[in-house]
Formats: C-alpha cells, structure tokens, sequence
C-alpha cells in the first residue's frame, strides 16, 4: 500500500503537507499553512506494513518539530531575560562584558535637630562653682555630635533652678553614638549659679538648648576636653534671673535663720557683708540677684558662711540688709575680729557682730583697729 505523500510525489512531482496542502518537493514547510512536509497522519493499523521509505520520512517530521520547539523556547527566556534587565545593568566598555551593575547610593543621614538629652552623674560644690558630671546621649535615633559654639545648659531641681551658662563644645565636642553616651563634667563658675549643692534634696535636672541651626553634623574630634566652663551667663530654665535670686534669698534667710538659733544665738560671729538691692556701687544699683551672688560669693569660699536678714534680729538698726556672717561663733568679740585678721580681710571689710533677739543694736558690734 502506498500512502498519499507517495502518491502525490509519484504522478504528479508534489507533495502534500498534513493538512492535505499541494507543495513543491523543494519546500520543507507548507507554503499555506507552515506545517512542516513529510509528515502526513496515518492509520494505526497501517504501522506495521509502513515501508522504509514512509518511516524515514516520519522521523524527520519529528526531528523537524523538536527542532523548532527548542528554537521557540530559547527565543522566549532570551526576550524574558532582556525585558527584566535594568539599564543600569549593561556591562561597561572596561568589564569586559560582565557588568556588576551600579551600585545603590549611600543613604544621606538626616541632620538631627533635637538637642541632647543630659542626664547628671554627680554635683559637687568646689572653688571653681558648681562642678556636674553629666553623660550625654543623642536627641535622635541615629547618633549626633554636639559642637555647638553657644549651647545653653541649665540646672534645675523641679521649678527651682540652680544654675545656667553658656557652653562653646567647637573645640571639644560631644560625640553620641546611637544607645551610647559620651561624658563631660560641666562648670558653672562664680555668678552662674544660685543655687549649692546643699539646697538640693535630689539630682538636679539638665536641660540642653541650642541657639544655632545646623545644616550638617558636625564632625567630632580625635580628643577633647573633659572639663568644660561655662563661657558666659544664661537665662534660667524658669523664671528671671532677678525672680530667681530673690526667691533663693528667702530660701537662705530661713534655713540659716534656725542654723544660728542654734549655733551662734547670743554669740560674737565676723560679719563680711551686708547688701540690699537699690544700694548703689559703683555707680550702679545692686539688684537681688547682685546681693545673692556677692553672698554665694562668701559661701564659696567659707562653708560656715550663713545668710542674716537683718529684720530678725533685734541687734540690727535698719532691717532690709542682707549680712553674710561666718562662723563659728565666740563668746567675746576679740574671737571673731582675730579670725578676720588671719584671713587678711581689710578693716571695714571684716569684723564682730553680736547676734541675737533679746538685746538692741547699742554695743553690738566691734570693729578692728
């Protein structure tokens, strides 16, 4: 039996495609529908008596057809490969064709504009002014540098402040890594504070303001200092610093009121100043907080200096004088005038003083010679 691809070829020089498409012998895919020539369907009970010749021609239909499969799969992952590549991808004139691609920009760290955040590790009282450890951790999540030329600080115990001054941290600054703090022990000298350490139950509370914006974060350097003085006064963190002064004024004339009831009632003590705000010196008229730091000024330096209103005692003449006393005490006014003559106080500046609520003012006090 001969099949039809056969017989096409024998009487009339054609072949026929699978779908029954007249073509020239020549052409190895159907001129009308593509399909590939020489393979032609035959019927399954004709397999066995299919000649060498219609074999052949079957097998190279299927070879044809695998052919053009693998062309049609290699085609496809080659244009998905294309269409997912970003241009960044293409291989540089100097890789050699291997392109590692440009790598992601760095991110850009955001300025941090939030203050330190100050928490104090010691408060000490010494010849310098108040002297407070603190530890300084970052404002923000990422870490900062503090390198500000005009940071204000200020110390509070509650609404009661204690002290403020303005801190230059551009020739040491404060580096803060994230979660980690750096340490500087911060001076408030002589007329920076006033408040002592004596006054404050707990551990005062620190408070960082800048007065600068930043458009970058500084960069810190290799070392620094661990003391830093305060370059200049500030304001308080509450109130005025007139307001503050007279309140601290009342605060010492009442604990020290009963201090001398009990330790220099009825004795000789050297008295070293006595001021009052509108009293003029110099040519200026002393303010309250003038009369607070010439006191603290006393209490710095002797720590048995005590604050005298003189209303509440009856051996003073006029009674709106703040008097700075040091003790201890004597039961004869000689006592208190030596003591002033070993701390080489001038002769107006320094001498004895009765103190006490029984007696009047007649004879209660005794200046050097």
């Amino acid at each position: 039996m001969t099949d039809a691809w056969s017989r096409a070829g024998d009487s009339s020089g054609t072949v026929l495609c699978p779908q029954g498409h007249v073509n020239s012998p020549a052409y190895r895919f159907c001129s009308l529908c593509g399909s590939p020539i020489g393979v032609v369907p035959f019927p399954a009970d004709e397999d066995s008596r299919e000649d060498g010749t219609a074999q052949s021609t079957r097998r190279l239909g299927l070879i044809v057809g695998v052919i053009a499969a693998v062309v049609a799969t290699v085609a496809g992952v080659t244009a998905a490969v294309l269409f997912t590549r970003s241009p960044g991808d293409e291989a540089s004139p100097d890789s050699g064709g291997f392109g590692a691609g440009t790598p992601p920009a760095a991110p850009t760290q955001a300025v941090c504009t939030e203050p330190p955040i100050l928490e104090t590790e010691s408060f000490d009282m010494t010849a310098e002014g108040i002297k407070i450890g603190a530890a300084f951790f970052s404002g923000c999540a990422g870490g900062d540098v503090e390198a500000g030329k005009a940071v204000r600080v200020t110390v509070a115990d509650g609404q009661r402040d204690i002290a403020a001054g303005e801190f230059d941290f551009s020739a040491s600054p404060v580096e803060m890594k994230a979660g980690v703090p750096d340490h500087r022990t911060l001076v408030f000298p002589h007329g920076m504070y006033w408040r002592t350490p004596d006054m404050v139950g707990g551990k005062p509370t620190l408070t960082a303001h800048r007065s600068e914006d930043r458009t970058a974060t500084p960069v810190a350097s290799k070392s620094g200092a661990e003391e830093l003085v305060a370059v200049g006064p500030a304001d308080p963190e509450h109130g005025s610093v007139d307001g503050v002064a007279k309140a601290v004024l009342g605060e010492l004339r009442d604990a020290d009121f009963a201090d001398l009831r009990s330790n220099a009632f009825n004795r000789w003590v050297p008295q070293v100043s006595s001021k009052r705000a509108g009293l003029v010196v110099d040519g200026r008229a002393l303010t309250d907080a003038d009369v607070l730091r010439d006191h603290l000024n006393f209490r710095q330096r002797f720590g048995q200096a005590r604050l005298v209103y003189s209303g509440q005692w009856s051996t003073f003449s006029d009674t709106d004088w703040w008097v700075t006393v040091v003790g201890p005490s004597w039961t004869f006014p000689e006592n208190a005038n030596q003591w002033c003559d070993e701390q080489d106080f001038g002769v107006d500046d320094c001498f004895a003083k009765f103190i006490s609520s029984m007696f009047g003012p007649e004879r209660t006090t005794v200046y050097r010679k």
